[in-house]
């Protein structure tokens, strides 16, 4: 049950590069028209409920690891990603606390310092390969709603071309 009691389904917002459906809760149904789909968290009952993710995840490709490092001339592989936050039209940052230099296929020097900038629906267009190595974690999500646990998770993707802000 989501926190406003309503059971929580899966909800495929992308498909292919095309939008799907939304995340929606009571309020949020009212207001868009979109069906509820489970999605009304809140840190404690001193919050509002409010459209969040929860289990939310990119599904597996069809690519191998090393298919995806050897397409890529030049570029960054960004191993650990640190906090950020993402607007309401999904204009987004987020640091990135591990990164390294890919040249030839190869990881080669290690970096610091970025910062991935972008608009969402520009950069999941973005997005030419994703691999079969599909990996869960434990985070949180932070919003108007509080803070809540989720689970979050995905394959290693490229992505052809992102502002990259930094050192």
């Amino acid at each position: 049950m989501d926190d406003e009691g309503m059971p929580v389904q899966r909800t495929l917002l992308i498909e292919k590069g095309v939008l799907k459906n939304f995340l929606a809760d009571r309020a949020g149904s009212v207001r868009t028209g979109h069906p509820r789909t489970g999605s009304g968290r809140r840190q404690s009952y001193t919050f509002a409920a409010a459209s969040r993710m929860r289990n939310t995840y990119i599904a597996p490709g069809e690519y191998s690891v090393d298919d995806v490092f050897a397409s890529i001339d030049k570029g960054i592989y960004c191993k650990k990603m640190g906090g950020g936050s993402v607007g309401a039209t999904g204009q987004f940052n987020f640091a990135v606390d591990e990164a390294y230099l890919i040249e030839n296929g190869k990881i080669t020097k290690p970096l610091k310092g970025a910062t991935l900038i972008g608009e969402a629906k520009e950069i999941m267009n973005r997005i030419s390969m994703c691999s079969q190595d599909l990996d869960l974690a434990a985070g949180f999500c932070g919003s108007v709603s509080g803070s809540v646990y989720v689970t979050v998770g995905q394959p290693h993707i490229k992505v052809d071309s992102i502002t990259v802000g930094g050192r």
